[in-house]
């Protein structure tokens, strides 16, 4: 039976730690979400009931689905202009009739704690920024506390996104980790997969990772959520991998609560370097 990688543990220690450098009501976060989705209000309610045990105010700006370009970067202008932003979360994914990245690029690096601005990503990806997008940070951590090594090892990454895909790998790489980068168009996924010595999936798509895809002892992280009946679901199909993989992470449990408390750092990294 695989080892259960738990996040949970380490949020705890990454939050008490910044709980003793945090003055309460001195730091914010401005969260904004465009629509309604299932999974980012779960993510949502997780940044601020983390983010208020710190003591750091938290402000969630709703705007409707059907919104025009020019009112949505109106709204966000009014926001940055309000002396209670600190950090500033645009919650993803956005209607798909808004240009994504042009709205991100409004946020300015500053404030950006999730590092999706092209002037913060690109910083990252030449390893000059003093902080990790938050899943990064995550597995990061993960890796630390659990003593894995990523030099040298082949890493399959399933899911080529924003959020997690693209910056994992990017940072597998500096850190001298060999990568394969899977999308939609990759024929057989199970091909590369069956290869790894870990594989870290962030689809947001249930069950995809199965047992037959994966070698004995490979190492599993599984950074998608998905929502089925109220509960969490990951990408990893939990019975059949655990039976072969070495170590896993669990849904819910695992990177989840390790990338809010990442976020929260980046934020008291960001405050402490102006």
């Amino acid at each position: 039976m695989a080892e259960l990688l738990s996040g949970e543990r380490i949020a705890k220690e990454i939050l008490e730690q910044l709980k003793a450098e945090i003055t309460p009501n001195t730091l914010g976060i401005s969260v904004v979400q465009v629509g309604k989705n299932t999974v980012s209000e779960s993510y949502i309610q997780k940044k601020k009931k983390a983010a208020e045990d710190l003591g750091i105010r938290f402000f969630l700006y709703r705007f409707p689905e059907i919104i025009k370009k020019e009112e949505l970067r109106d709204g966000l202008e009014k926001i940055l202009e309000s002396s209670r932003t600190g950090g500033m979360i645009i919650q993803l994914p956005l209607p798909s009739h808004l240009p994504m990245q042009e709205i991100l690029d409004l946020i300015p690096i500053s404030r950006d704690i999730d590092i999706l601005s092209s002037e913060a990503f690109g910083k990252f990806a030449l390893g000059s920024l003093p902080i990790l997008p938050p899943t990064v940070g995550a597995i990061s951590s993960l890796f630390k506390a659990y003593k894995i090594s990523v030099a040298g090892k082949r890493v399959a990454i399933v899911g080529t996104g924003r959020l997690v895909g693209l910056p994992v790998a990017l940072w597998l790489m500096r850190a001298k980790a060999t990568v394969s980068a899977l999308n939609s168009f990759t024929p057989r996924i199970s091909q590369f997969t069956k290869q790894a010595d870990i594989i870290i999936s962030g689809t947001g798509k249930r069950g995809i990772i199965k047992g037959n895809m994966i070698k004995q002892g490979a190492i599993l992280v599984d950074a998608g959520t998905s929502v089925e009946g109220g509960a969490a679901k990951g990408d990893v199909d939990f019975k059949s991998v655990s039976r072969k993989a070495a170590a896993i992470t669990p849904v819910p449990g695992g990177i989840g609560p390790l990338t809010v408390a990442c976020l929260l750092k980046n934020l008291v990294v960001l405050s402490q370097t102006k």
